[in-house]
């Protein structure tokens, strides 16, 4: 049954290839963007794209491949997640008559500042995912042609909208490059989710890449199993007692505990603990995976503990700096010169802000 399916979706596939090389070649020839949504194009392109799509999920269902790796499965369902989730806001805020063809007006705010086709990149993250998680070859072809498709599909497209869109697509097209850039796209997506996603969420997430790194890239424990646990329970030892006189020092403060919202803070807190770090629960957080690191017993899980520092700073903590900044002024100032982000001894300075 599934030689069938795939049978029909690379014949899909196919078709469109051949329909969208004929408008290359033969002048007068349109098939993608169709003319109109009522046009024969239209009604083509939208049946093969349903033949395409249904066969590939019967296929991935039918030959879905059992006896992976664990780490496949672990990583390929939040990617296939990741991509087709953000496909599908991107092409609501597209619009889908849009997506399908329709000028309903050039978007270029948004994502759409960072890539002129973020649908189409994006898509193709999921699809890798995808590929990963079934682990079928006949799977993987069809998601191949179809990301082939996706890299293409720019291309038919752009004399379209210069038609449609004239001057003003010229000029976005010069701005913004036709599928993106890796370090653009990424500080929009980070800034996005700045103060959104909980410490708690990343700690766990960062664990799991741990885990997977200790899986994948393995090697012989050079550490005997009752060190590691050992050193495991001194590490979430320490961090507990950090965690606790963090909690504490806030509590006798009476400031928010609530890491996303920095800006329902009532007292900029600079003493006890606070005084050797100025992101003591971030700082537990990390011993607890270093601890975690010790217990799994291999290097590569330290790409975990690199990924913490990077997101935890990055979603957290610099948001948080600014905002405290604007909020308490100099006195935040001075806190920052005499301080350390995560760990050291308080520098002494004239202009010490002291606990509030």
């Amino acid at each position: 049954m599934y030689q069938l399916l795939f049978g029909a979706a690379l014949l899909a596939a196919i078709t469109v290839f051949v329909l969208s090389i004929l408008q290359v070649v033969r002048k007068g020839f349109e098939f993608w963007p169709p003319p109109r949504a009522s046009s024969w194009q239209s009604r083509t392109f939208r049946t093969l794209f349903r033949v395409f799509f249904v066969s590939l999920i019967g296929v991935s269902i039918l030959d879905f491949n059992t006896n992976q790796p664990t780490w496949r499965y672990l990583i390929g369902t939040p990617i296939v997640l990741l991509g087709f989730g953000l496909a599908l806001r991107w092409t609501n805020f597209l619009g889908w008559g849009n997506a399908f063809g329709s000028s309903d007006g050039l978007k270029i705010d948004g994502i759409y500042r960072f890539s002129r086709n973020p649908i189409y990149v994006i898509t193709i993250v999921g699809m890798i995912g995808w590929a990963m998680l079934v682990g079928s070859w006949m799977v993987t072809t069809l998601l191949v042609l179809w990301a082939c498709l996706y890299v293409a599909a720019p291309f038919l497209e752009e004399p379209w909208m210069r038609k449609h869109y004239g001057a003003v697509f010229d000029t976005y097209a010069l701005e913004v490059p036709r599928y993106g850039s890796i370090r653009s796209i990424a500080t929009y997506v980070m800034t996005k989710l700045e103060l959104k996603v909980p410490p708690l969420a990343i700690v766990l997430i960062c664990a799991g890449v741990m885990y997977l790194c200790a899986i994948i890239v393995a090697h012989e424990f050079a550490i005997p199993t009752g060190i590691r646990v050992a050193l495991a329970v001194v590490a979430a030892t320490i961090a507990a007692v950090i965690l606790t006189a963090a909690l504490m020092t806030f509590r006798r403060h009476q400031t928010t505990m609530n890491p996303l919202n920095p800006n329902n803070t009532s007292n900029l807190v600079t003493s006890g603990i606070y005084a050797y770090s100025r992101n003591p629960m971030y700082l537990s957080m990390f011993i607890i995976l270093l601890g975690w690191g010790f217990f799994l017993g291999q290097l590569s899980a330290a790409f975990g503990l690199a990924l913490y520092v990077v997101a935890i700073t990055r979603l957290q903590i610099q948001p948080e700096e600014r905002i405290l900044k604007r909020k308490f002024g100099s006195a935040y100032t001075n806190f920052l010169n005499s301080s350390y982000r995560w760990l050291g001894f308080r520098q002494s300075t004239p202009s010490d802000a002291g606990s509030s």
